[in-house]
């Protein structure tokens, strides 16, 4: 069984046209509703390849309530905590003429301490040993910090196996916790350790200082340059074919890897084959 909690959905409204001109009025080629947040991307894309999830949430309002009725329609199963609020909606802009993407997040609503810690010793309580907990994306109002490192702590006691894919402080604590494994992109891991990332060098290095803080594995992704992985000491690099074409749309690549990723380690697959159609599914 792989859990995964998506502390800050939000409904993803995409609005996809030629080219986006400010101070003008643009018209859509394509508007498309879809519930969205890391997490909920990464549990559909462990769902799309055939593995057991559950996913948590914290939703409100009429927004919340869609995100609902939109879940179950795609049969992903799932657990919701009340917010003080209406959860939010993500305006992505994506523009077909040099494929850019502009993303608008509001800042969500506000969750009361009860229902974080409540969350947070259901999911202790409720993993087994040898499951997955993927804990994705950045932490609502109200959430403590150190949310991810307590539930990294927690379900380790309990012979699982934590996976964090966060920014910021929240990403910080919960490395330091030691994890089974992370996922920073090349940013997240100069937030987190202090440098600059711009070589593979840069890479390795950051993938070595990971690793120092007992963390099995290290998955540092940098875009369509591939991955960086330390694993026991060894480093990894995944590489594309010059001639391949990714589907166009950048958003959640990095959170359909984490759940392919996860998804065929929790099916036994070795690392390689596990990194190689992880990366092959987030890139198309």
């Amino acid at each position: 069984m792989i859990l995964v909690i998506c502390a800050n959905p939000a409904l993803d409204r995409l609005l996809v046209l030629p080219k986006l001109r400010l101070n003008e009025v643009n018209r859509t080629s394509v508007v498309e509703v879809t519930p969205g947040g890391k997490g909920i991307n990464v549990a559909r894309a462990i769902a799309t390849v055939g593995e057991q999830e559950e996913l948590f949430l914290f939703t409100g309002g009429s927004t919340g309530v869609t995100i609902g009725e939109e879940l179950e329609k795609e049969k992903i199963s799932f657990l919701t905590w009340p917010v003080m609020g209406e959860t939010r909606i993500t305006t992505i802009i994506h523009e077909t003429t040099g494929h850019r993407h502009t993303v608008i997040n509001e800042s969500g609503p506000l969750v009361s301490l009860e229902s974080a810690l409540d969350c947070i010793r259901y999911i202790t309580d409720r993993i087994n040993p040898g499951d997955y907990l993927v804990c994705s994306g950045s932490l609502p109002r109200g959430m403590r910090r150190d949310s991810y490192a307590l539930l990294v702590e927690g379900v380790k006691r309990k012979g699982a196996f934590p996976v964090v894919d966060s920014s910021g402080e929240p990403f910080r604590r919960a490395f330091q916790a030691s994890p089974f494994m992370i996922k920073p992109n090349a940013r997240e891991a100069e937030e987190a350790l202090g440098f600059a990332i711009r070589s593979r060098n840069d890479k390795i290095k950051a993938v070595r200082c990971f690793m120092q803080r007992d963390i099995p594995l290290v998955v540092l992704s940098d875009g369509p340059r591939g991955l960086v992985v330390g694993q026991g000491g060894d480093i990894l690099t995944v590489t594309v074919d010059g001639d391949f074409h990714s589907g166009g749309f950048a958003i959640g690549s990095g959170d359909t890897l984490v759940g392919v990723t996860v998804a065929m380690l929790a099916q036994h697959q070795s690392l390689e084959s596990a990194l190689r159609f992880g990366t092959a599914c987030g890139l198309a």
